[in-house]
Formats: C-alpha cells, sequence, structure tokens
C-alpha cells in the first residue's frame, strides 16, 4: 500500500472517521493501534515478529530498569538511619550495574537485528575479500528489510535511553507503547519521534477541528505535489542516468559525461529534497487532521550557511537523535575531559592555538564519529562511509580551524550582515553537500571518486544537450521541474521569512479564496502533472530504503 495510492487515501480517510466516531475520547488510541497493526501487517506482514520482538523486549527492559530503580529508591529510604555511607553507596553501585546490564543487553539484541538485517552481507563479502576469497561465496542472508525497521528501532531504543536516565516514565500499557513504536503516518521514513513529544498526543484523544482538517489537507496536498510532480518527475531521469549504465554505458549506449553527471548531482538535489520533505508533510498532515503535532523534521536545508546549520536543517529528528544519545555521550565522557585537559595542561595547551583545540577537539571527533554513524545508518555499502566520513571531516575541520575563518573574514572586513556573504555561504554549503551527493548516486566509493573526476575533468559538455534527451524527459517535462522548483523556492523563502512549517500556517491570515485557489491549484496541478496511475510504476521513499 503505497503512501501515495488511492488505497492509502481510502485507509487514511476511514481511520480519521473512525478515530472521530469513537464514542470514548480517551480511548481513540485503540482505533490508531488498530490502524497502525493493520497498514504494518498488510505491507510486511512477513517480517512482524521483528518489531514485535522491539516492542516486547524494550517494553519488558524499560519495566525492569524502572522496578530495580524503585526498589533501590524504597531500600535506600528504610534503611536510612541502619546503613553507612559505604553500605548505601555499594547498594546504588550494585543495583546501577543491573540497570546498565539490562540497557546493554536489549540495545545489543535491537541493534544487533537492525545489523543482521541490513549489514551482514556487506560485511560478510568484505571480509572474504579481506582473507582473499570470492566475495560472491561469502555468506549472505536473503530478507527484504521489515518495514521502517531503522525508524522504529531508533524511536524505541530512543525511550529506552530515556527511562533509564530516568527522564521519562515507562509507560505501563503494553498496546499503548505498541502504538507509540508502530504508529503508522511515522514508521515509513521518520520522523524519528520522542517519547515526551509523541506518546501522551497519541494517547489523549482529540476533538475535530476544523484548522486542523484544512491545515492537515493542505500540508497533504503540498507533500504529494512535491513527491509526484517534482520528485517523481526527476526520478524518471535518474534511473534513465543508471538504466544507460551511468558514465561507462552498455551495449547500448557509450556512456554519459561529466556535465550530464554534475546535471544527474544537481536534479538528485531537488528530487531527494522533494521526496523526503513530501513524505514528512504527508505524515505531518495526516497527524494533523486528527489534532496531531509531528516533529518538524525539515526547515529549508538549502538555505544553511554551514554544514553545521545544514544538518540541523535537514531530517532534524536524526540530528537530534543523535546528538542525544551518541554526540554528548561522547563529548562529555570522562575520557573526552581528559584528553582536553591533557592538550591544555601541555606546553602546546598555552599557545592560543592549543587553548583553542583543547576545548574543540573532543567535540570536533565526537561530531566526526556521529556522521561516520549517519553514514553507515544509511546503507551497507562503502560509498555511505565516505558519506559519511566527508561530512564529518568537514564539520571537524571546521570547527578546528574557526579562528583562522574568522580571522580572513574580519582581514576581508566581510561582515555576516552582508547579502552576498550570505548568498555565498549558502552557495559553498550547497555545492559542500552536493559532493555528499555524488557518494548517494555512485554504485560505490570507488565510483564516487570516478564521478567526480568525470565533473571536472571530462565534462564532455559538447554532446550535453544530445544526452540530456536519453534520459527519458523531455524539454516541456523540463520546464515543469523548472517551474515547480521556483514555486517551491517561493513557498520556502516565505516559510523562512514568517517561521512556520506548513503551507496552512503561512496562509492562514489570508483571505479564504485565496487559501482554497492555493489548495485547488495545487491538487489540479498535481493531477494533471504528477506520476501516478495504474500504467505507472510509482517510485518508493527514497529513506525508505534507509
Amino acid at each position: 500500500m503505497a503512501v501515495t495510492s488511492v488505497a492509502f487515501a481510502v485507509f487514511t480517510f476511514f481511520t480519521v472517521i473512525a478515530y472521530f466516531a469513537f464514542p470514548k475520547k480517551n480511548s481513540r488510541w485503540v482505533i490508531l493501534l488498530i490502524a497502525s497493526s493493520f497498514f504494518y501487517a498488510y505491507n510486511s506482514f512477513r517480517y512482524c515478529v521483528f518489531i514485535f520482538l522491539t516492542i516486547l523486549s524494550i517494553y519488558a527492559a524499560s519495566h525492569a530498569m524502572d522496578s530495580i530503580s524503585s526498589k533501590t529508591r524504597f531500600f535506600l529510604k528504610r534503611n536510612k538511619d541502619e546503613w553507612t555511607r559505604e553500605e548505601r553507596k555499594a547498594y546504588k553501585a550494585k543495583s546501577e550495574k543491573k540497570r546498565r546490564r539490562i540497557l546493554a543487553l536489549t540495545l545489543l539484541l535491537n541493534f544487533g537485528i537492525l545489523f543482521i538485517l541490513k549489514y551482514f552481507n556487506f560485511f560478510s563479502g568484505s571480509i572474504a575479500s579481506l582473507l582473499g576469497a570470492d566475495a560472491s561465496q561469502a555468506p549472505r542472508i536473503e530478507i527484504l528489510l521489515p518495514l521502517g525497521i531503522s525508524f522504529y528501532t531508533f524511536t524505541s531504543t530512543g525511550y529506552l535511553i530515556d527511562v533509564y536516565r530516568e527522564t521519562v516514565k515507562p509507560e505501563k500499557n503494553l498496546f499503548k507503547f505498541a502504538l507509540f513504536v508502530s504508529f503508522f503516518p511515522h514508521i515509513i521514513q521518520g520522523p524519528i519521534s520522542s517519547f515526551e513529544h509523541l506518546h501522551h498526543q497519541l494517547i489523549e484523544g482529540h476533538s475535530p477541528e476544523w484548522i486542523n482538517l484544512k491545515h492537515g489537507v493542505m500540508q497533504i496536498a503540498w507533500g504529494l505535489f512535491k513527491k509526484l510532480v517534482i520528485a517523481d518527475t526527476a526520478w524518471v531521469a535518474i534511473k534513465a542516468y543508471y538504466d544507460n549504465g551511468g558514465m561507462a554505458g552498455n551495449d547500448d549506449f557509450a556512456g554519459y559525461g561529466g556535465s550530464i553527471v554534475l546535471f544527474i548531482v544537481l536534479l538528485y538535489s531537488l528530487q531527494l529534497y522533494a521526496d523526503f520533505s513530501g513524505g514528512i508533510d504527508i505524515s505531518r498532515g495526516i497527524c494533523r487532521l486528527i489534532g496531531i503535532d509531528l516533529e518538524v523534521n525539515f526547515r529549508q536545508p538549502y538555505f544553511s550557511r554551514s554544514i553545521s546549520e545544514y544538518w540541523r536543517r535537514w531530517h532534524i529528528t536524526l540530528g537530534a537523535w543523535m546528538k542525544k544519545y551518541v554526540f554528548y555521550p561522547i563529548a562529555m565522557s570522562s575520557f573526552s575531559t581528559r584528553i582536553s585537559r591533557a592538550i591544555a595542561g601541555s606546553g602546546f595547551g598555552k599557545t592560543a592555538v592549543g587553548k583553542h583545540v583543547s576545548k574543540v577537539l573532543m567535540t570536533a571527533f565526537a561530531s566526526f564519529v556521529v556522521f561516520l554513524l549517519v553514514g553507515i545508518w544509511h546503507g551497507a555499502n562503502s560509498k555511505y562511509i565516505g558519506f559519511g566520513v566527508w561530512n564529518g571531516a568537514i564539520i571537524m575541520l571546521s570547527a578546528l580551524l574557526g579562528p583562522v575563518y574568522e580571522k580572513c573574514r574580519s582581514a576581508l572586513h566581510i561582515k555576516d550582515s552582508f547579502f552576498l556573504w550570505k548568498l555565498f555561504q549558502m552557495l559553498r554549503t550547497f555545492v559542500i553537500v552536493a559532493v555528499g551527493y555524488v557518494f548517494d548516486l555512485a554504485d560505490d566509493f570507488g565510483n564516487a571518486i570516478d564521478m567526480m573526476k568525470s565533473i571536472v575533468f571530462n565534462r564532455n559538455s559538447a554532446v550535453f544537450n544530445e544526452q540530456l534527451l536519453t534520459l527519458g524527459l523531455n524539454n516541456i517535462d523540463y520546464y515543469l521541474i523548472g517551474i515547480c522548483t521556483l514555486v517551491v523556492l517561493y513557498m520556502s523563502i516565505r516559510f523562512e521569512m514568517t517561521s512556520v512549517d506548513s503551507p496552512g500556517e503561512l496562509l492562514e491570515k489570508r483571505w479564504g479564496v485565496i487559501q482554497w485557489a492555493w489548495l485547488v491549484i495545487i491538487i489540479a496541478v498535481t493531477l494533471v502533472f504528477g506520476m501516478y496511475g495504474p500504467a505507472y510504476d510509482a517510485a518508493e521513499f527514497v529513506y525508505m530504503q534507509f
């Protein structure tokens, strides 16, 4: 049941109707659980065992840790006057050790499942190659990834870590917890929801409100417009590039030059944004229909003035998860503190450069680790490791060379408020991001390097127009993509200027006729120019593969 299909639209419609028709407001979460269970079973029935295992293991582990904490507080209070300070400390340490063991084993189980299903074949082949054996003969697991496994694994393990840290109380009702993990609008491609933000909204029940219904429909329409008109049209050309053999070509085609490769990279940057943000808009719009505010996952990332800012605007919830559960534990660890103090206490640490390095080195290193993991999270391929290393290295170097950058800017008398300087920073950041996209597009790390070389040294611009028409699109299609991109750019500028995150919020203060005209035009353009229908093989959302 593709999210862009009529079947999914009917499923969503009846889910919303059933939700509001259910007589008990505080029990409407049951409708969402039934709908989410049906959706998951319909799309991934063979692999339901994996999400069941995640739900049950994390539910049990969270309550086991909470029980140990409660028992510890009880005995400490009861024996406050009888135990010495050392005895109380030893008892607390013993209890903490039990809790850490439960946490570690549960995380190992869930991330182990994710690793085996997603990365076993890659590492098995890599090890075979290192040992001089034929990688194709290495042990393999022939299994499709369960629907949303990365997203529900990150969502549920984040909850488990929060329970361990005692920042949230574990949910007592197994079925309510199951809904939090399997809620259908966010399980396909995120966002990675936090328990504090989403859980209470799912459980408390909502009444129908006209503004929510209107804004929800507008956001769904906006998401479908970006997905079906822009992303899926652009995907036709990108797919044709692959089908024709890319730079190497095939028996029927000689191969593409660097100018086409560059064009495909730029087209992919548009397709990926329209695809991913469009999918998130659809998910947030569905939630808005029933009064749930799903977390924002994008804030105009291509307006970023640095790569760090880009990652604070792109896939926001993944960055927040990594920051909370990976970055801070590394940057604030005793190991990082010792390293920073050792540098600060050395002769080098007494210099201006040394003082700066002692302050930022370990946070920069933590950022590098985060982006290496982000790269690995994207998939089991050397190109994704390259993607992570590229982004991590840029952020790490930016932090270490920050003072040099500031001195150069001051020497050139450049003010941050200058429009042309802001524009340059945006373009510079986009180029850095686009280099990362080359890794996404490539077959592997080596192919990514070849693509970059081709763009610089083998552009073959003379045949650009001729080869452009071999990508499955005609001139009208390219004009359509260009015009629709300008529409998205205009809306993005308005979002940026007004600090809102949806078309409904942006247009709320406009006359009703303008709001409805916008909605009708967006729906009409999608119906006329969108890529859909029984004869069309709908492209899956890009992030479903991650």
